[in-house]
Formats: structure tokens, sequence, C-alpha cells
């Protein structure tokens, strides 16, 4: 099991089917198992064609909707304190109904997007190190719910990392992300990055909401 799922102690807004959320965990520990630990080819055989079997069997089920239309609208003011905030349950970093999530959770505490969570094998880059990329993706992720805690959506323009220092799979990271300034419609968040209780890499990031329809 991720060890951000820890995380998981309130109600997400969406309304995927408890035996999604629970197949996509599954697969997740199944993928960070595959990369930790060897198995013998008996072993990984077994493996392959069992997934073979299950994704052809998924791949004829109907397809799901996909369209932005299908997200729901959370933007609807602004979030209370210990609120969790979110994205949709298929987000490819949060989501829970995602096997490729991190499995973590943001909430609201004071002015400050905390995102916390422990990166498994699955997440290296070079062994023992997080890649820098999940690292991105984890700093957009937090950085982006500030939006969601002053009522708002938007998309992200731009994105700067200064990785100062690495990030070390296997141990606790917490990211703290909050408003430097806003400006009409562009929101510049900043945030810092914490490994183990020390300091690590920080970021800066633009964020856009959509022009009004009428």
């Amino acid at each position: 099991m991720n060890r951000g799922e820890d995380h998981n102690d309130h109600t997400h807004p969406d309304t995927t089917s408890p035996a999604r959320v629970a197949a996509a965990a599954a697969v997740r520990r199944l993928v960070h198992a595959l990369v930790a630990h060897e198995g013998d080819d008996e072993m990984l055989a077994r493996l392959a064609a069992t997934a073979t079997t299950l994704g052809d069997e998924l791949e004829r089920a109907p397809a799901r909707p996909r369209g932005t239309d299908s997200f729901p609208n959370w933007a609807t003011g602004s979030q209370p304190e210990g609120a969790v905030l979110s994205c949709v349950d298929d987000c490819m970093v949060a989501g829970p109904a995602n096997p490729l999530s991190t499995g973590t959770r943001i909430h609201r505490e004071g002015d400050e997007a905390v995102l916390r969570v422990t990166l498994d094998p699955g997440f290296e880059g070079l062994p023992g190190r997080a890649h820098g990329g999940i690292v991105a993706s984890l700093f957009d992720e937090a950085m982006g719910q500030v939006l969601y805690m002053e009522g708002e959506r938007g998309f992200t323009a731009w994105l700067r990392v200064d990785y100062r220092a690495p990030v070390l799979t296997g141990a606790p990271i917490e990211i703290r992300a909050r408003l430097k300034e806003r400006e009409g419609r562009k929101f510049l968040v900043v945030a810092e990055l914490s490994n183990d209780g020390q300091p690590g890499p920080t970021a800066e990031s633009l964020y856009v909401t959509p022009r009004p329809t009428s």
C-alpha cells in the first residue's frame, strides 16, 4: 500500500465506486512491488498473462466519459480549514481511482495547501531518489489547490522548480503552497518542499483562470 494513502482520512467529493478505488490501489501496490522486488520468471510470466487477460477484458467494456464536462466543478466558494483539496478521482497525481497516483491527499492549513506523501519505489529516477518529473508534478498539484482554496479553478501557465536538493523515496515529503500575488485572472503561487524534515526543492508557478463565458 502506498504510504501516502495513510492521509485519506476525509470523504472525497467524487462518487467513484469503492470497487474502482480498491482496484486502483491493488494495481498501484503491484507496480511498486514489481519495481522493488525480485520475482522468478514463472511468477513474472503469470503476472504478465493475468494482466493481459484482465486488460483485454476491461478494453471490451464500455468506455468511461473522459471529457471535461464529466468533471464536477467544485470551485463554488473558499474551502474551510482542514478541507481536503483535490481535483478528480482519476487525477494522475492524487486521484484514488488512478493506479498511477502517488496516493497523496492535500489539506488546507491556514492560508496554505499542504501535501504530504511518501513516494514508493516506482517513482524513482536514480535508486532511492525521486524522479524530477514526479517532484514537479507534486508541486503542481499542491500549488494548483491554492486556487481551489480561493474558490477558483485555473490552468498552469508555467512552473519553475529549483531542485536544490535530492528528494528521497521512502522518506516523508511535505509541500506547503500559498498564494503570493493575484492580479485579475492570474495567480502567482509559491511552495517549499521538505523531505524527512530537511529543506528541499522550491517552486513558483503562475495559474490563469478561464475567461468569463458571458
